[in-house]
Parts: C-alpha cells; structure tokens; sequence
C-alpha cells in the first residue's frame, strides 16, 4: 500500500491506474488534482493547497463527502504539490500522479522535485497513469516492475547532477556495461526490453538518473 498524491494539470490519465488509487492507504490531493477523481467518485481523504484552481463541482463534491481540506495562501514558498508531497511520511511509499504533458516549468519542477526528494529519503515514482518515472539515487540496482517491462514499451535513463556512474543494465535491447552517464547525452533515451530475459533493469554505482517508462497506449 501507498499514499497517493494527485497535482492538478491536464492530460492525467486515471483510468489506468485506478486499481492502485484504490487500494491506496490514503489519497492527498493538490488543490484542483480532486478535479481528476470526480469523474470516478473517488473520495480523497484530504486536499492540500490554495483552492484557487479547483472546479465548482468538486468542490460541492468535496464539501457533500465531508472531505477535509488544508488551505493555504496563493503566495507562499512551495507549490501545492511538494507540501502535499512533504506531508507525507519517509516510511510511506508515494504514488506522485501529475501531468507530464502541461505546462513546461510545472512538468519540469515536478520530475526535479521527485529527484531531490528521493535523494532525502522519500520512496516515490511519478505518472500520468502513461509514463512512469523512477527516481534513483546512489548506489541502486533497479528492476522495472513486471506490468511495465513489456516489448511494446520503452525505457530511457536520463543522468541528472553530475550523472550517473559506472552504469550496467540487463535485460535491455541495448546493453550498457560500467557506463558514465552525463546529463544532456541522449545515448540512454527510448531503449527496449529484450522479452528473452527474466529482470529488466540496472545497477548503478553513485549518481542519480530518472528512468522513464512510455507505455504504448
């Protein structure tokens, strides 16, 4: 079980991970991330933020269901989205459901943030519900979860910081061995998994990276 933490931006596509918003422990909504789970009638159990953003009817629904909500200014020093993301326990594991398809800084400051916040302990991976991002910090041996390491998808690492170092991977099309990685390369972007294998994945020795997992739709 996990927290599920849901940021508002358009393009997120619930439907697919419905299953896992469900059988969540608890689900925090940024602001107007409750407009996501109205069509469903899923019940958060809390809502962060400035409820600047949210729809009139969620609201009616937040307020008929008892929700309770945490509100804050416009103007403060963190999004709606890293106070949800920071109210959430280091023991707990988070399930980050944002856009990756809005706006830029958003999508930008969002993937930036789940690196720093798994460099200080946070267990958490983001999706819009298509795409999978996995943050790794230090020395990591990552396996991609079975339901995602499939032919038609794909899989890229992305080095952030000073890279990542001495990079090997297994089960992939395209194979690394004791590889540095520095950010800005584009070696490590759309790879494929070789379905002849068992574990799909890599070991990294230090460094950090997002590993990024495209369902084909």
């Amino acid at each position: 079980m996990c927290y599920v933490v849901i940021a508002g931006g358009p393009n997120k596509d619930l439907s697919r991970i419905l299953p896992r918003i469900i059988a969540s422990e608890k689900i925090i909504c940024a602001d107007s991330g409750a407009d996501a789970l109205l069509p469903y009638n899923i019940v958060p159990d809390v809502v962060w933020g400035d409820m600047d953003s949210i729809h009139s009817d969620t609201r009616a629904f937040l307020e008929n269901n008892k929700v309770s909500n945490r509100v804050f200014p416009v103007e403060k020093d963190m999004t709606d989205s890293e106070l949800c993301l920071r109210s959430v326990p280091k023991d707990k594991k988070i399930l980050f459901v944002t856009s990756l398809l809005g706006r830029l800084d958003h999508v930008m400051s969002n993937l930036l943030l789940t690196m720093r916040l798994k460099e200080e302990g946070y267990d958490i991976v983001t999706t819009d519900g298509n795409t999978w991002v996995f943050p790794l910090s230090g020395k990591t041996r990552f396996v991609v979860p079975d339901d995602l390491s499939r032919t038609e998808n794909t899989c890229s690492l992305i080095p952030l910081g000073n890279g990542a170092i001495s990079v090997d991977t297994f089960g992939m099309k395209y194979s690394l061995s004791d590889r540095d990685l520095l950010p800005g390369s584009s070696l490590t972007v759309s790879n494929e998994f070789d379905m002849t294998e068992k574990e799909h994945g890599l070991d990294m020795i230090d460094g950090t990276m997002l590993v990024i997992v495209t369902e084909k739709v």
